[in-house]
């Protein structure tokens, strides 16, 4: 059974990562990584390395990068503990201000581990809700 302690602290993961977003901040961003921690972008880029993630970020966030003045928020989180030091987050984003598409919406899975008592992401995945695809 997860504690709410448990659940508000896998949360908040979401909601820092959403504020370093909002900041920019590549290192904010990956604040949570392990370092053999995995991402599957919408694009299908898929980094299996935290320095990966971290280069990547910085490469979207950058100067002259498609995220370099959006913003991303979390509406929507659906948090499920899978054993006692193991969680999984389903999530509905939007972010706001991409150069390429002003505006989108994405489910992401976040998969999450207890680690000397600190929850930290492990893998994360995003996928792009398209408008007019089928369920």
């Amino acid at each position: 059974m997860m504690t709410k302690s448990d659940e508000e602290a896998i949360r908040e993961i979401e909601f820092r990562f959403n504020e370093a977003w909002g900041r920019h901040d590549a290192d904010g961003m990956v604040e949570s990584v392990t370092e053999d921690a995995q991402f599957v972008t919408v694009n299908g880029a898929w980094t299996t390395t935290r320095a990966q993630i971290l280069d990547l970020m910085r490469r979207l966030h950058g100067a002259t990068g498609p995220f370099r003045s959006s913003t991303r928020d979390t509406p929507e989180m659906h948090v499920r503990l899978l054993a006692p030091d193991v969680a999984m987050v389903h999530s509905r984003f939007h972010i706001h201000g991409d150069i390429d598409e002003p505006e989108r919406t994405g489910i992401g899975t976040r998969v999450l581990r207890k680690i000397d008592g600190q929850w930290r992401t492990v893998a994360v995945q995003n996928t792009d809700v398209r408008a007019g695809r089928r369920h």
